[in-house]
């Protein structure tokens, strides 16, 4: 009987993506976008005027993927400070060097972080992601509930890019590097 419940249990996170953290989303949803703020080069960043925040997600996590874009349209009101923005939902098989954007959050993939971190650094944006094991595979920036809220930055894969933040940022990160995750 054990066994049933735990192979049922294991095929309906399969079948429905990942377990998220709802506080976690929503500090990451409302923190995530001032981190953006705070690249020296946002505005090479812009496109038709505008902050282009994808989110990345696996089809099952679609319904995730628009939570977090409503908390967040209900939290900016169309501006990113002095920015407007428009939130851009892409699903990881169509993401591509092609996928315009400013910054790009990404929720949970076993097989596609990879590529999202290239993409971003190719292109030269900020990228987010939902697990700070993310960081491993090169996207730059976590954020997690600790004691505290603490803020992860990968510091092997900031020198790789064509981002500049202000010095404050780089005073309240917690650098990391993939050996140490």
């Amino acid at each position: 009987m054990k066994k049933t419940i735990f192979l049922f249990l294991i095929l309906v996170n399969i079948a429905y993506g990942y377990s998220y953290n709802d506080i976690l989303l929503k500090a990451q949803a409302s923190i995530f976008p001032k981190i953006m703020l705070l690249d020296k080069k946002l505005k090479n960043k812009l496109i038709d005027g505008k902050i282009v925040y994808t989110i990345t997600y696996d089809k099952s996590d679609l319904h995730t993927a628009q939570e977090i874009s409503k908390f967040i349209d209900k939290n900016y009101d169309g501006y990113f400070d002095k920015y407007p923005y428009k939130i851009n939902l892409v699903e990881f098989s169509d993401l591509s060097n092609d996928t315009k954007s400013s910054a790009i959050y990404t929720l949970n993939s076993d097989t596609h972080i990879n590529k999202v971190a290239r993409i971003a650094k190719e292109n030269g944006v900020i990228s987010f992601s939902y697990d700070i094991q993310n960081l491993k595979k090169g996207l730059l920036f976590s954020l997690m509930l600790e004691k505290t809220t603490v803020l992860y930055l990968n510091k092997e894969d900031l020198n790789k890019t064509k981002i500049d933040f202000v010095d404050s940022l780089l005073q309240m990160v917690r650098f990391i590097d993939k050996n140490n995750l």
